[in-house]
């Protein structure tokens, strides 16, 4: 009785740890078939300067949504208008997954990258980054 227990609480371990990225929008990869190996999450929050037109603010937003082609170490990558509540004056937020953290320093470094980046800085007040391997509750 009890190894049945214990698989129906592992299974719906699974099951909650899929549904949070299902929640995200993230498609079942290969995250789901192994519950042992985890995603490296690298988030970022963007707040251009007073004066940048939203129009061109949304076209860079593209463009950084248009590397998941260019840059093979991204398994997702997900951008959005924040429509928070209290956005504390971020307008745009990313979430990026790698296999490993070492995944993340690739991507920072990938030339399309970079360039991009030289795009974007001159239009930023300030970005807020945070990166993490999701936790076991």
């Amino acid at each position: 009785m009890l190894s049945l227990i214990a698989g129906v609480m592992e299974s719906r371990r699974n099951f909650i740890k899929l549904s949070s990225l299902a929640a995200l929008g993230i498609k079942e990869t290969a995250y789901a078939d192994s519950p042992a190996k985890k995603p490296f999450i690298h988030g970022f929050n963007f707040r251009f300067k007073k004066g940048v037109p939203d129009e061109e603010i949304a076209g860079l937003m593209k463009e950084l949504a248009a590397l998941k082609a260019k840059i093979p170490v991204l398994k997702e990558f997900l951008i959005g208008k924040n429509i928070a509540s209290r956005t504390h004056g971020f307008q745009y937020g990313e979430i990026a997954l790698f296999d490993k953290k070492e995944d993340l320093m690739l991507y920072e470094k990938h030339p399309e990258h970079q360039k991009l980046v030289r795009k974007i800085l001159p239009r930023l007040e300030v970005g807020n980054g945070m990166d993490f391997i999701p936790i076991d509750a």
